[in-house]
C-alpha cells in the first residue's frame, strides 16, 4: 500500500487523471510503462529520471552510470514484455567534463548497442546552482524515454493476477541493496561476496528475453525497482487480490546467503534496485515458465500464490518462514518521498 506521503501518493493524487484526455487510447498511469494503440500497431513507453546522490553513489564510474540509466528503462519494457526499439535522453550536468561524458556515453552505448535500443534524441542543460550564493551546481540528472514494440492487443501490466496464480521471480533478489549498506558502512561481507553484489547494483541485467517469452504466458508483472515486496503489492492492489510468499522460496545468490538472516531479509524483501521480474501466471502454465527461463537463460523461480482478496482487514501479503511464521520487516521499500 502506498505511503500517504509518499512517492505513489503523489503519482495518484495529481497525476493519474489525463490519460483519457488525447485521442490514443493508452491503458493509463501507473503500470512500468503506458501501452498505447496506433493504428493496428502497439507500443509501450515509459519514463524513468535517476540522479547522482540518489540513484548512483557520488564516486560511482561514469561507464557504469551510463549502461544503468538506459537498463532501468529496458526492465520496464521487460516488465510489459515489450521488445526494445529506440529512447531519448535529456540529462543535466553541473559542469562540462568530457572524460566523464566519453565514458557514459561509453556505457550507454554498450546496452544500447546490446539491447538492439537506438538513440533517437533528447536535451542537454546544466544543472542549477545548490543556492543562491553557493558556487558549486546541482548533481548530474538523467532522463530517458523507451519505446518498446508490442504485438497487436497485447502487454503484460500490473492488473491481471487472478486467485489461484504462481507467483514467479526472476534471477535473485537483495544484492544490490546488501552491496550499498557495505557501501555506506551499516553492514560486514567478504570481499569476494561484495565484489558479487556490486555488480548487481552498478550493472543490472534487463529481462527483456524472459519478458517478450511471458508475453502470452503471464497475467500479470513488474519489475523490482524499490523492493520485492512493495512492488508485488502494486500487482495485488491494481488485481485487488492478495498473496502469500514462501521466504524458503524466494531466490538468494550465495553472496547474500553469507549474511545475517535478517540482513538477507531486509535486502531481497524490501531492498530493491534488482531489475527482476516479478510475475504471475496460471498453474497450469509452469512448464511453459521454466522453458521460458531456459530459452532466455534466466533463473526463474516459483516464489508463492495469488489468493482471493478478502473482507478482512489483514494486509494483502503474508511472507511465511518455514515454520509458518510471518516474516515481519522494518522497511516497506524504497520511496523517494515517504
Amino acid at each position: 500500500m502506498a505511503s500517504p506521503d509518499g512517492e505513489f501518493s503523489i503519482i495518484d493524487r495529481f497525476f493519474s487523471q489525463g490519460s483519457a484526455n488525447g485521442p490514443w487510447f493508452c491503458k493509463g498511469v501507473g503500470d512500468d510503462c503506458a501501452i498505447i494503440d496506433l493504428g493496428t500497431s502497439r507500443i509501450a513507453v515509459t519514463m524513468d529520471m535517476l540522479a547522482v546522490g540518489t540513484h548512483f553513489l557520488p564516486d560511482a564510474d561514469p561507464r557504469d552510470i551510463g549502461y544503468k540509466t538506459l537498463a532501468v528503462n529496458l526492465s520496464d519494457l521487460a516488465a510489459a514484455g515489450a521488445v526494445p526499439r529506440a529512447f531519448f535522453l535529456s540529462i543535466g550536468l553541473p559542469d562540462k567534463d568530457e572524460k566523464w561524458l566519453e565514458a557514459f556515453s561509453s556505457g550507454l552505448r554498450e546496452l544500447s548497442e546490446a539491447s538492439g535500443c537506438a538513440l533517437l534524441g533528447g536535451d542537454t542543460v546544466r544543472t542549477p546552482l545548490q543556492n543562491p550564493s553557493a558556487t558549486a551546481h546541482s548533481p548530474a540528472v538523467f532522463s530517458v524515454t523507451a519505446l518498446g514494440e508490442l504485438p497487436p492487443g497485447m502487454g503484460l501490466t500490473r492488473g491481471g493476477a487472478r486467485p489461484g496464480d504462481d507467483i514467479w521471480v526472476s534471477g535473485t533478489l537483495g544484492d544490490a541493496y546488501a552491496a550499498l549498506k557495505y557501501r555506506w558502512g551499516h553492514w560486514a561481507a567478504a570481499p569476494a561476496a561484495f565484489k558479487l553484489m556490486r555488480r548487481r547494483m552498478e550493472r543490472p541485467e534487463p529481462r527483456n528475453a524472459l519478458g517478450r517469452l511471458l508475453l502470452p504466458i503471464a497475467t500479470a508483472a513488474i519489475d523490482v525497482s524499490d523492493g520485492f515486496e512493495q512492488d508485488l503489492s502494486h500487482i495485488l492492489e491494481r488485481s485487488h487480490v492478495k498473496a502469500e510468499i514462501e521466504w524458503d522460496s524466494l531466490p538468494r545468490s550465495e553472496a547474500l546467503q553469507s549474511l545475517p538472516l535478517e540482513q538477507q531479509q531486509e535486502a531481497a524483501l524490501s531492498g530493491g534496485d534488482d531489475y527482476e521480474l516479478v510475475f504471475t501466471a496460471p498453474a497450469d502454465r509452469r512448464r511453459e515458465i521454466f522453458e521460458a527461463g531456459i530459452r532466455s537463460d534466466t533463473l526463474v523461480t516459483r516464489v508463492g500464490k495469488i489468493l482471493a482478496e478478502s473482507q478482512q482487514n489483514d494486509g494483502a501479503l503474508t511472507v511465511y518462514d518455514g515454520h509458518r511464521r510471518a516474516v515481519v520487516l522494518k522497511s516497506a521499500g524504497f520511496d523517494h518521498f515517504a
